[in-house]
């Protein structure tokens, strides 16, 4: 999926040089930008799969249908990401206009003047738990009585999904541009009970207020 920006490098190799060099700024600023090690994180394992997968493709030895379809898959996800990250960055006050430069983001004097508020409302979350370590979840509004894939309400960039196991404290986000987010997890977590909460995000990654709690446990 393109992100809708002028600024952002078409070429594959241009595009992950410069998302490269905004997570070198982001990981060498993390605690003077105070920014989320939960999206750090995310935003590096991006990265690194594909790095992989632009690595296998570029190899003529090793390419093929399904090598294009992997690597094109991981530059899609990582764009995705940055769709949301960068209009985080550019909102952080904390982070200085010459590092905004420095990143290669859009200049703070040319951003809208009137940025989407913060959600007031909060959307009903819903999940069905699969098979194969799955948990598909849905977010819904008065406005969407039935989930799609797509998010057509401008009010909203997307919802955060923060969940947490039993006995465990801290919470643990993911971002979905979509109605729609599914959880894969692993054999070991199986039997395990999961808490998720969602909440709507407006294109500053800020989230409103949170839904009711749902509970499942993965099978």
């Amino acid at each position: 999926m393109a992100v809708n920006r002028g600024y952002v490098p078409r070429r594959d190799g241009e595009f992950f040089a410069w998302a490269r060099t905004i997570h070198r700024h982001c990981l060498e600023n993390a605690a003077t930008w105070l920014l989320d090690a939960v999206l750090l994180e995310q935003f590096e394992n991006l990265l690194e799969n594909a790095n992989e997968k632009f690595k296998k493709n570029s190899d003529l030895s090793k390419r093929n249908r399904e090598s294009v379809a992997e690597k094109n898959a991981a530059f899609a996800a990582l764009k995705q990401f940055l769709k949301l990250y960068i209009n985080l960055l550019e909102g952080n006050a904390r982070i200085p206009d010459q590092s905004i430069l420095e990143m290669g983001l859009r200049p703070r004097h040319r951003a809208a003047p009137h940025p989407k508020p913060v959600p007031t409302t909060s959307p009903v979350l819903s999940a069905r738990v699969l098979h194969h370590y799955e948990i598909d979840t849905y977010v819904s509004s008065l406005q969407h009585a039935h989930p799609t894939q797509s998010l057509t309400d401008e009010k909203y960039k997307g919802f955060m999904l923060r969940y947490k196991f039993e006995g465990e404290t801290e919470w643990k986000t993911v971002i979905s541009t979509k109605l729609h987010y599914l959880f894969v997890f692993t054999e070991k977590e199986v039997g395990k009970r999961i808490t998720m909460q969602a909440a709507w995000v407006n294109p500053r990654i800020q989230p409103g207020p949170w839904s009711d709690e749902v509970t499942e446990i993965i099978t």
